[in-house]
């Protein structure tokens, strides 16, 4: 069975359903000759530092947190 990761659109705020594929390669998408590919293993640091940060794309969690 294939991991699912729930992505919110920050700009529209849709919920989507991704594969690891679609989180890995949207994380290695448009990187130079020289980048070492983000894999399953690191793929978390690889989303934090490029893509958590932009305008379009976060990790959905809908647990609610303890404060």
């Amino acid at each position: 069975m294939k991991k699912i990761i729930k992505i919110r659109c920050k700009e529209t705020g849709n919920i989507m359903k991704w594969t690891m594929t679609d989180v890995l390669n949207e994380i290695n998408r448009n990187r130079s000759s020289g980048w070492i590919d983000y894999n399953k293993t690191d793929w978390v640091e690889g989303w934090n530092e490029w893509i958590e940060t932009d305008d379009f794309y976060s990790i959905y969690n809908n647990k609610k947190q303890r404060l």
